[in-house]
Order: C-alpha cells, then structure tokens, then sequence
C-alpha cells in the first residue's frame, strides 16, 4: 500500500501532463517534465504559522490541490542571485510551501533514496523555489528531491522576554527552526506517496542551508527525521545564545518603534519596515558578499534549552548524531569577492587578522604568504578558511568518530569569468544540472566552460546520489575522513590529502 500514490502518479499520466497522486495530506495535481521523465509538484502548503508563533501543521487539502506553481517566498530583501536578475516568486508572510520532484517510474521496492534540500541566504533570504534549486536532474537519476521554505530575518529567529512567556514550551527566537522541522515532518508523513523512502532521507543544504543541517543533527526533536546529511559550504559554530539573541530583540523592538513587551505593536509592524529595500548598486553588490557579512548576522538560530541545547559542533564531537554519516565541504576560494576590499600591503593584512584572531597576525602572514603574493587574496583566503572552509570541515572531523564521515573540495572556476575563482556556491548549478538558469548561466557561455564543468557536475551528482541510496559515497575512491583524504572536485575530480590540516590550523 506504501507506493499507491506512485502508481496514482502513473496512471496520471493518460490525462495529458497533468499528473495526479493521492497523499495523506489530500489529492494534489501536478506537472510533467517529459524530456527528464520526472513529476514536480509545487507550492504545497506544509505549514502555516502567525508571527512569531510556532507553525501549525496542514495535515488535510480540500479537494485537488494545483500544484503546478511555485508557492510565495518567505517575506526578504533577496540574495545575492535575487540582486542579479534571478527569479523569486512573490513574498507573503503565508510562505511555509514546498516542492517535489519524482522520477516518473514504478518506484523499487524499498523506495526511492529521499534528498531534502534547505537553500541558503544567511537565514535572511532564499527560496527552494528559485530556479538554481530545480530538483529535476537528479529526480531523473532515481531520487525524490524536495525543497521548503523557512521564516527568514526577524520573522524567523527573533527573541524577545515576551514572546518567550507566551510560548507554550517557554521557547523564543527559533521559528525558523520550527518550521524546518515542520516540513521535515510533513516529508515522514507523506514522502511514500511519490514513490520516496522516508527512512531513507538524506537532509543537504549550502551556506546558511548548511549550516541549518548541522543545527538540525544537534537538534533532538529532528532525530528519525533523516538519516544521512550533507554540510556544503556551511559550519555549525553559527547560532546564538538566547541572552545575546534577547539582548539585541529589545533593541530590535525599539529600533522599530515598540516596546519590547508589546506583541500587538510587533505584529502589526508592516513586511515593508521589516525588511526595507536596500542600496542595488554595483559596488554595494561587491562588498556584499554572503559569505564574507554572514557572521555579523544577528539572525540565526538560538541556544534557547528547548528546541536546541548545545552548540552543533558540541553536539557533533559529544556523538549526539551518532550514526548519521556525513559529508561536508566547501569551496577553495568561498570569500574571493573579499579581494575587492582587502589591504593594499602586508602589514595592512596582518592587522587586519590580528582584529579577528589576537596574535595570530605574524603567523598568518607566514601562512598565506606562502599562498600568494597579494596581501589582498591573501585576505581573501584568510576569510574563506576562517568563516566558512575551516567551520564546515570541523564538523566532518567532529563526526568522524561517531559514523562514517567524508570531506571535499570544490577547486573549479569557470573559464569566462575565471577571476571569481572558485567562489561560495559555483557548484550549485553543477550539481543541481540548472547551468542554463540565471544568473548561473553566465559562467557557461562558451563551449570551454561547459565542457570543463561536465566532469565535476558528472561526479557531484554522482557522489550525492549514491551517498543518498548507500550512505557511502564509493565513487572514485572517495575515503572517510579519518584516512586523511578528502574529494578533490575540480576539472578532473579524484582524491586529494584532506585540506583541514594544512588550511585550518589557525583556527582549531
């Protein structure tokens, strides 16, 4: 009975490309990709959740559901893809929607591998719905992907005293938590239907998405909620306390003109104050770099004793995810946009390091000289491996000896625009097959780029899919962590010595 709705699926089929199953959350209507031989289903409501209040489940659709388009955004100022052009649906507080996608063939008997994706967007912006995110490439490989939104900004991790006394459970300042717990829940209770496995769900996601993944495997309500994850390019040091959280919502309130007390006055504060429009120009786009302004964020999640105890890395080194195998990684060059802003000469650099990291100043200059030439890429370097390389591949030693664990890197830039190197997020498009989105499209214009890029999107894809089906990326002799070796992705993927010892560290 399990793959009922699959073959619901199938038989949907006759009717044109409208494709039809039957869930337990009700009968939902859905398109066709006919060239990739995949189903998508978009815009599901999984949710819905007041301001500042815990989502309630939607556990019944009346009728058939269209699903067919993506649903609204959660309420933002955009990312850095949304600044250059590319494509986000519509906000609305009303946001907590999801999509699927499902290869169009009789599932196997145990179930398709299930790959949940949480977008990125320093917690204050993304959408699953954004076209980069398209789950059909690998739904065609025999996977069922599926992409939710979360309450981004003060509407997803604000902490006030208030809020935490009217909370039922004395929580405050993770609704965005709450609602990714929701969707996953919402995928145990219905992912059968389009012909997915739930006890076989592997939880992925990049940048503030990935570090979301580390927050849920030290999260003890989302235990038997996924079974395999995968950090890219995220770090699981990235949450707050609840009195520094606290601290900065009463002066949040009153920057908004509110009490800190005074819940109707929030509630009634228009999205537009919430999240005003911001500088477009080019040089504001520049210095803006999601990676390089993510740690100054106030917005993340909280340490608030309920829903979340100990920082994830804790988490992770004391085997509160024992069992979990996991792969993390991030790429050569996450912050290189820092280069626009980094010193003129070393001395410059040194101070600069010394503000981050007291009396490391010297040794780092030693360090990074011997990288480069340039002060300035020497900084950028510096903030890659300290913000985002070096957080994400800890996670992987920290869980090494609790389950299987892998660690890569990602070393390709794209040869039309080469001078961004391997920047945060050049392999989404490659491993997601949306190089013809924009702006993505722009580092494949010419026939070279495609051409180099085909080996790595080859291998990406290959080695997420069969970690999702086995828990164990085999392919080309990939090793856990432990063995001292990581997953070179770059024009010709293969294995290369683990990068943590040598690039990390400064920052142990």
């Amino acid at each position: 009975m399990r793959w009922i709705g699959a073959l619901v699926v199938l038989l949907g089929t006759a009717w044109g490309h409208s494709v039809f199953v039957l869930t337990p959350q009700g009968r939902l209507q859905g398109g066709y990709n006919q060239q990739a031989r995949v189903a998508y289903f978009l815009g599901i409501p999984y949710a819905r959740a007041e301001r500042w209040k815990a989502p309630q489940p939607v556990m019944r659709l009346e009728g058939v559901f269209q699903a067919t388009q993506p649903g609204p955004a959660c309420p933002q100022r955009g990312v850095f893809t949304t600044r250059l052009g590319g494509y986000l649906p519509p906000q609305s507080e009303d946001c907590l929607n999801l999509g699927v996608w499902m290869p169009m063939a009789a599932p196997p008997p145990e179930g398709y591998p299930v790959m949940v994706f949480i977008h990125g967007g320093s917690y204050t912006g993304g959408s699953w719905a954004e076209p980069l995110y398209d789950g059909t490439s690998l739904a065609s490989q025999g996977v069922v992907v599926v992409g939710f939104n979360y309450r981004l900004g003060s509407l997803g991790w604000l902490a006030l005293p208030a809020l935490q006394q009217e909370d039922p459970h004395g929580s405050t300042g993770n609704y965005g938590l709450l609602d990714m717990l929701e969707a996953l829940r919402w995928v145990r209770r219905n992912i059968a239907a389009f012909g997915g496995n739930p006890d076989n769900v592997t939880l992925f996601g990049q940048s503030a998405g990935g570090m979301a993944v580390c927050t849920l495997l030290a999260a003890p309500a989302a235990r038997g909620l996924f079974y395999k994850a995968i950090v890219q390019s995220g770090g699981c040091e990235y949450v707050r306390t609840l009195e520094q959280g606290l601290a900065w919502g009463v002066r949040w309130a009153a920057q908004m003109g509110c009490e800190a007390g005074d819940l109707a006055c929030l509630r009634r504060i228009p999205l537009e104050r919430l999240f005003p429009p911001e500088d477009r120009s080019i040089g504001a786009l520049l210095q803006r770099v999601e990676a390089g302004e993510f740690a100054e964020v106030p917005w993340k999640p909280h340490l608030d004793g309920v829903w979340l105890h100990k920082i994830p890395l804790q988490a992770l080194r004391e085997g509160d995810a024992a069992g979990v195998p996991l792969v993390v990684g991030a790429t050569a060059q996450e912050t290189w946009g820092e280069r626009f802003v980094g010193p003129a000469d070393w001395a410059g650099f040194a101070r600069r390091v010394e503000e981050k990291l007291p009396g490391q100043g010297a040794r780092a200059e030693q360090l990074y000289r011997a990288r480069t030439a340039f002060p300035a890429e020497a900084w950028a370097y510096f903030q890659t491996d300290r913000i985002l390389l070096c957080p994400t591949l800890a996670a992987g030693v920290a869980q090494a000896p609790h389950a299987p664990s892998y660690s890569y890197l990602v070393d390709w830039a794209s040869p039309v625009l080469e001078g961004l190197g391997s920047f945060h997020g050049i392999e989404l498009p490659l491993l997601f097959g949306t190089e013809a989105s924009w702006p993505a499209l722009a580092l494949f214009l010419t026939q070279e780029a495609l051409e180099s890029s085909r080996p790595l999107a080859r291998a990406l894809q290959a080695q997420w899919i069969n970690f999702a089906r086995t828990g164990a990326p085999f392919l080309l002799g990939w090793p856990e962590t432990r063995a001292g070796y990581a997953m070179g992705f770059s024009a010709q993927p293969g294995r290369i010595p683990d990068p943590y010892p040598e690039r990390c560290g400064l920052f142990r």
